[in-house]
């Protein structure tokens, strides 16, 4: 095999990847993990070989884990850009800024030009799988703002136990998939959204600083 020859099969290789990638993703966001077959999505995606999707990622976990790694990276140079931002501005960012950080960079995944958005939906409907072990973390990724805001929330927090701001920065991480869904599924329908995609940030936002800022419950740890 030449060079040539290589280079093609490799980028035929990396085309059909991403084919798979996001008609599974599109198919586990209608449907549920559960209720779709690698086959299925290998059979969908146009590939003659009903094994495609099995020789690609092995498994259906690594389909998941594949699907959030390919959304995940714009979304994390956004959320970088964002970061660098409250950086410049010289001064400790407040809660709501930081909240900001997890919800725009994912809000602003939903309004793709030209295209409809399935990321958001996939998202909420996989984030109880076992891989999924900290929603703060989806996709069993680390990502470094995510990182961030939660050191930078910690220290905006010092009045909360270490074990209900864990707690609540998880419910956090939930409520903001889900909602965003919830949008993204709104876009999509023929009556369209209910709210514009800065209100929903916004409201999202301001009800995530509340919850993070409620007093700690008589009792609590």
């Amino acid at each position: 095999m030449t060079p040539d020859e290589a280079g093609a099969d490799a980028a035929l290789d990396q085309d059909t990847r991403i084919r798979l990638i996001e008609v599974a993703e599109r198919l586990f966001a209608e449907n549920g993990i559960a209720s779709v077959s690698l086959r299925t999505v290998g059979v969908t995606a146009g590939q003659r070989n009903n094994s495609a999707a099995q020789y690609h990622f092995g498994s259906k976990d690594g389909l998941i884990a594949a699907i959030a790694h390919h959304r995940s990276a714009p979304i994390t140079e956004r959320r970088m850009k964002l970061v660098e931002e409250l950086r410049a501005a010289g001064e400790p960012p407040g809660v709501e800024a930081l909240i900001r950080l997890l919800v725009a960079p994912l809000a602003e995944s939903t309004t793709r030009p030209g295209r409809q958005s399935w990321y958001l939906r996939f998202l909420a409907g996989v984030i109880d799988h076992p891989m999924i072990q900290d929603p703060r973390e989806y996709g069993g990724q680390k990502h470094p703002g995510i990182g961030y805001m939660l050191a930078q929330l910690r220290l905006r927090l010092p009045g909360l136990p270490q074990a209900v701001f864990e707690r609540r920065t998880r419910w956090m991480a939930v409520i903001v998939i889900r909602v965003l869904a919830d949008h993204e599924r709104r876009r999509s329908s023929p009556a369209g959204p209910t709210a514009t995609l800065d209100e929903v940030v916004s409201d999202l936002t301001v009800s995530m600083a509340a919850l993070l800022r409620a007093p700690d419950a008589p009792g609590g740890d």
